[in-house]
């Protein structure tokens, strides 16, 4: 292993991840859904659909500002 990939796992980069499933993303997603740019990422990542936004607790009008992106 090089350098630069163990300074990588030393620091923490992918913690994130590795520790995420996809309930926690859910709750994520919902819970910072004004942060428009963050959600997104995470809803392309897990390819989350509008009804399971819908029943996690979501507004209506914002998974519909997602438009064509949620299925």
């Amino acid at each position: 292993m090089g350098k630069a990939k163990k300074r990588s796992l030393k620091n923490g980069i992918n913690d994130k991840f590795p520790y995420m499933t996809r309930e926690s993303a859910l709750n994520s997603v919902i819970n910072n859904i004004e942060n428009k740019s963050e959600a997104l990422d995470t809803i392309t990542l897990f390819g989350f659909t509008a009804e399971e936004m819908l029943e996690a607790g979501a507004a209506y009008e914002d998974v519909m500002a997602f438009g064509a992106l949620v299925k």
